[in-house]
């Protein structure tokens, strides 16, 4: 079973059914057959088969599942995920093989053009990564303690006007689509995404198993005590199976040096997302003198901020302690009210 030639053209589905079959083996009928044995399918959806770096893979699709099926000179290996959900932009690439050189997909048939950079530097540095018979060229990761990418930017001249698309490779069957979100009425310029995207880096803990989709939203900016400035991100990871989690991050600068530290999680909620738009985070932050205040601060739609029952107007309250030994406090009682109806989330 596979999909025709340019099926993509005559659907308004571009998800993977419409991906017709690639690769140098796919009219290899017995390598087929082993790759679907060994996933206990009689039949399914052939994506690609082909050579790869010393390997021979099989991508194949049945329903709400991908099989990625490996002969390395020793049994065939099979891995199984779920099926990846196509988004604007349709079905996301499909890694086909990691190695040492760097990771190869296989991307979507509209897909035409492919760049890719590390998260390092103040802006992204994007390379072209070659595209044959719908295979690219090895994209390297970047390596250290901290996840630096790579960082992948997508173009389909035929979709959605041609309007380049990022992904991050966070592991998994497919990279996560990218997206960073400003505050307030505010555009993204391309590099305050990037430094967003860098930073977080190194301050999260990313999933073992990679993300479909993955959002960076810099909720709230503004000043903090003792002259130092504040960026809050909400940054929320989602999977195919449908499964999240919402992680805060506050970013503080002062005298040309940013540091970053987790603020809370929170896993199976609408929390950041267009289902619950607002939020509130709040977090014991140690200030350049060495004295610690207790800081929170909301999104756009935040009216009123109240700790341990004093309330505060507007989107930012912070509170003092005298003895540093506070800050390993769980902190005051942190909530928040927006407008009629709306329920502010809280991450602490």
């Amino acid at each position: 079973m596979s999909a025709a030639p340019d099926a993509w053209r005559r659907s308004t589905k571009l998800d993977l059914s419409t991906w017709e079959p690639r690769g140098a083996l796919t009219g290899d009928a017995a390598l087929v057959a082993r790759a679907l044995r060994a996933w206990g399918r009689p039949t399914g959806q052939l994506l690609y088969a082909g050579r790869v770096d010393g390997a021979t893979v099989v991508l194949a699709r049945d329903g709400e599942q991908v099989a990625r099926y490996t002969e390395a000179g020793g049994p065939g290996r099979l891995e199984v995920f779920p099926a990846p959900r196509a988004r604007p932009g349709g079905a996301p690439p499909l890694t086909l093989r990691a190695t040492s050189a760097g990771s190869r997909y296989l991307v979507p048939p509209w897909v035409r053009e492919m760049s890719a950079a590390p998260l390092f530097g103040r802006s992204p540095a994007w390379r072209p990564v070659g595209i044959e018979d719908g295979v690219t060229a090895p994209v390297p990761a970047a390596g250290g303690r901290c996840y630096r990418g790579p960082m992948l930017r997508l173009r389909a001249p035929e979709i959605a006007s041609g309007v380049p698309y990022t992904m991050l490779d966070l592991g998994g069957i497919s990279p996560a689509e990218a997206r960073y979100r400003p505050p307030g009425p505010a555009k993204a310029g391309a590099r305050d995404g990037f430094g967003v995207w860098k930073g977080l880096g190194c301050a999260v803990e990313w999933p073992a198993g990679g993300a479909e989709a993955a959002t960076a939203w810099e909720f709230w900016r503004g000043a903090l005590p003792e002259g130092a400035r504040g960026r809050w991100i909400c940054l929320r990871l989602a999977d195919a199976r449908g499964g999240s989690v919402a992680r805060g991050v506050l970013f503080t600068t002062h005298g040309g040096r940013t540091s970053a530290q987790r603020t809370g999680d929170r896993a199976g909620t609408w929390d950041c997302s267009r289902l619950r738009r607002e939020v509130v985070a709040g977090a014991w932050w140690r200030a350049p003198s060495g004295r610690h205040y207790y800081v929170a601060a909301g999104s756009r739609g935040v009216a009123r901020i109240t700790l341990d029952g004093r309330a505060t107007p507007g989107r930012y309250a912070a509170t003092g302690a005298r003895a540093p030994a506070l800050s390993a406090a769980g902190g005051p009682a942190l909530s928040a009210a927006g407008g009629p109806g709306q329920e502010v989330a809280v991450l602490r």
